[in-house]
């Protein structure tokens, strides 16, 4: 089987979940992978996306030297953010000199490109820092691997979202079609997760775009690039390509991944247990073929009555006077 890297992006406020996840991470994915690559963010974010950066940077770095003194497949590599790192990354995937550093929310953007342009292989699979991973399969990265090359159309693959449905069923996804058991076809890429061989970019080159009118305002104001999101760019070139995703869970025990919504005190407080039940494949009935972790598993009324009273103060501060 060709090499593969495993790419795993952090930033300083993953820290909280990071210290749980990330290790759950490389006990499923470390053994099939012939390195791992932690690229962590050196520029901080606006936003939501600067939470924690001071307060955490140095619990991450310290928590980081001590998971690659224990895996020697674990390399720590820093975002670099020089003009000639930049042109690099920028050239190879986008034909240009320059590029964008965050998109227009503030969010990761060059980061993303740096660490799958930093891996030491062109077969990268990617994950962020939030994502926890079921089913346990030893075999799932090497079958994928084989998909990409049997499947000329297929850009990228990635677990199944969410436990594997008793009846083969995606809750909430928007699916091309079912190509066999627990194998479905997309339009477009999530840079949640992934995996895909680089050196298509080698030739055939991305390119940036503006988000929506709407989000260019936003991004004026807040101080950030007219950047769409890469998920984006990259779901319009695979469009215009004709190429598509395949999420599949495999041979069994199979491979399926799970996400977080929100970040709640709640959550943090069960991290723990919940990593131990999708170790051990304990999760209630209601989370099967659903890909973001359920009210049944987490209690998220938290952070829904938080979302709905900033949209409530958002409507009371822009509410046009009567006249």
């Amino acid at each position: 089987m060709p090499k593969v890297s495993l790419q795993i992006n952090l930033s300083p406020g993953d820290y909280p979940h990071a210290v749980h996840i990330l290790p759950h991470q490389l006990k499923t994915l470390s053994g099939q992978v012939d390195e791992v690559i932690l690229t962590i963010d050196t520029k901080p974010s606006r936003g939501r996306f600067a939470d924690g950066w001071e307060k955490y940077k140095q619990h991450l770095n310290r928590f980081l030297a001590t998971l690659a003194q224990q895996n020697a497949k674990v390399k720590i590599l820093p975002v670099d953010y020089t003009a000639e790192a930049k042109a690099k990354v920028a050239n190879y995937f986008f034909g240009t000199s320059d590029m964008p550093d965050k998109d227009y929310r503030g969010g990761p953007f060059y980061a993303y490109f740096f660490g799958l342009l930093s891996a030491g292989n062109n077969l990268v699979f990617h994950l962020d820092a939030d994502i926890f991973l079921g089913g346990g399969s030893n075999t799932w990265i090497a079958e994928a691997v084989a998909l990409l090359q049997e499947d000329a159309t297929c850009f990228t693959t990635s677990p199944l979202p969410g436990p594997p449905h008793p009846d083969d069923l995606l809750i909430g996804q928007s699916v091309l079609k079912k190509t066999a058991p627990y194998t479905y076809q997309f339009a477009g890429m999530s840079t949640r997760l992934f995996l895909l061989d680089r050196s298509v970019f080698e030739t055939e080159k991305l390119k940036t775009a503006r988000p929506a009118l709407r989000n260019q305002l936003k991004a004026i104001v807040q101080g950030n690039a007219n950047a769409n999101l890469p998920e984006l760019i990259i779901s319009d070139y695979m469009r215009a390509s004709n190429f598509h995703r395949v999420d599949f869970l495999g041979t069994n025990p199979g491979l399926w991944s799970l996400h977080p919504p929100y970040r709640t005190n709640g959550f943090y407080e069960k991290l723990p247990q919940l990593i131990h039940q999708i170790e051990n494949n304990q999760l209630p009935d209601t989370q099967q073929g659903f890909y973001d972790v359920v009210d049944e598993v987490i209690d998220w009324a938290e952070a829904r009555e938080a979302l709905q009273t900033k949209r409530w103060w958002k409507r009371i501060l822009h509410a046009k006077p009567n006249q």
